[in-house]
């Protein structure tokens, strides 16, 4: 009996709608699917079906290796246990259950958190940026950088750029200079944030660095530089703006349509200002956050930007003085590039609510969107805890996190932030992945 084969295209097209998972492991059926799987026609199309499907996005962190989650969205009808405000009477939090019993963990979401086998030796200390399932992630000596796809288990380390005369600083780091009495005279010191975006025309993912050095909180020196994945080359980029200073924190650039915002600040009126470099062009721009301060807050406000449903948003936090956090605001670009489509999604404004969900009020920042679009998923206290809101009626939804590094809370500051990532076939490098499931199969054997 002859076995009939099927046309190549209507392969390519089965395949493409497979998890990258099973692929992986079909490229060991033939020489025919190896070339199939492995082309980058068909990495391309993959991607694309993956991107317009309505699967949710992993979740993935890092504490010296990468730990990831599916994202779990049961939202069950019965027996559902759901956080309330009732009203704002006295800010107290009531808690109250929709049916005559609560539920247990299997009727809740539940998030659960495994190490990801890699293949990478190194120890990992920062996510800079997720697109397309390829990762780009810090090194623990705070000066190396590797692009990573944990799906294929491909990898690619950057070479160093350091055109900078203050390259031997490291991130953050401090130098004093004794003056004649033997008291510091002078500290230097370098500010440096990386971006992770892709150029959709040539296909290429581009690592973005910025440096500004400071020697008595005046900027001696400034640098931005660009690296291509397909030449493996730096090159330094004319930064027109001139505007600002990078905050310290690492983990506020965002990636969306295809440019890449930074938070900085205005040293002419102090104010934040949103930074943006295409990837395209290769140029720099400017633009204003949303009216965002509140007159009731003397206060800090944090901003965290993120690609929510396709837009760019910013999710706000405001702190008064010493009392922790109060409120937590979405605030979402319709039209992206219109100043004037700002507006307002949500406003969490009961600080009883925002500290049931946390031993202390420190941060909460959204995630992702529901298939709905009508939930947002919340990341507390750098992801000790994570719950589904609802802003049409104020609800919020517990989810149980089984396998997170930090344990129970995360200090703050700490490389712990919680980013999306799509499994993919993209290669960063040799493929390893067919020897590899060989050996388990023969070993299974």
């Amino acid at each position: 009996m002859v076995i009939p084969t099927l046309p190549s295209d209507i392969i390519t097209n089965i395949l493409s709608r497979l998890p990258s998972k099973t692929l992986i492991r079909f490229k060991s059926v033939s020489k025919q699917w190896y070339s199939i799987i492995n082309s980058p026609y068909f990495i391309n199309l993959h991607l694309s079906q993956t991107l317009i499907s309505d699967n949710y996005p992993n979740l993935i962190t890092c504490k010296d290796t990468l730990f990831s989650s599916p994202i779990s969205d049961n939202y069950p009808h019965k027996n559902r246990f759901v956080q309330r405000i009732l009203g704002s009477i006295n800010g107290v939090l009531s808690l109250f259950s929709s049916s005559s019993s609560i539920s247990d963990d299997h009727t809740n979401p539940n998030f659960h958190f495994s190490k990801l086998d890699h293949h990478y030796k190194h120890r990992f200390f920062r996510i800079l940026g997720s697109i397309n399932g390829v990762l780009c992630i810090s090194l623990s000596d705070h000066r190396s950088v590797v692009l990573c796809n944990p799906s294929t288990k491909t990898h690619h380390l950057i070479p160093p750029f350091t055109p900078s005369p203050y390259t031997n600083l490291q991130c953050q780091e401090i130098k004093e200079s004794p003056g004649h009495d033997g008291n510091p005279v002078n500290i230097l010191f370098n500010i440096v944030v990386y971006g992770f975006g892709f150029d959709s025309v040539t296909r290429d993912y581009k690592p973005v660095r910025m440096i500004e050095t400071r020697e008595d909180n005046v900027t001696v020196y400034r640098e931005s530089s660009v690296y291509s994945l397909k030449n493996d080359s730096w090159k330094c980029v004319n930064d027109q703006t001139l505007l600002g200073q990078f905050f310290l924190q690492k983990d506020r650039v965002v990636f969306v349509n295809e440019v890449l915002h930074f938070i900085v600040v205005d040293t002419t009126d102090h104010k934040l200002k949103i930074k943006c470099f295409n990837l395209k062009t290769e140029t720099f721009s400017i633009f204003d956050l949303p009216m965002m301060l509140d007159d009731r807050f003397s206060l800090m406000m944090s901003s965290y930007f993120r690609e929510l449903g396709g837009c760019f948003s910013v999710f706000v936090n405001y702190q008064k003085f010493l009392e922790g956090l109060e409120q937590a605001d979405l605030w979402v670009m319709k039209e992206y590039g219109n100043e004037e489509s700002w507006f307002r999604l949500f406003c969490i404004s009961d600080p009883a609510m925002l500290y049931g969900f946390s031993r202390v009020r420190s941060c909460v920042r959204a995630v992702v969107y529901s298939k709905d679009k009508k939930r947002v998923l919340l990341e507390f206290n750098n992801g000790s805890s994570f719950c589904w809101y609802s802003w049409g009626n104020n609800t919020f939804e517990r989810i149980t996190v089984h396998g997170w590094p930090y344990g129970d809370y995360a200090e703050p500051y700490k490389s712990c932030f919680t980013w999306t990532f799509l499994d993919s076939l993209v290669l960063l490098g040799k493929d390893k992945s067919v020897g590899k499931n060989r050996a388990k199969e023969e070993k299974n054997k």
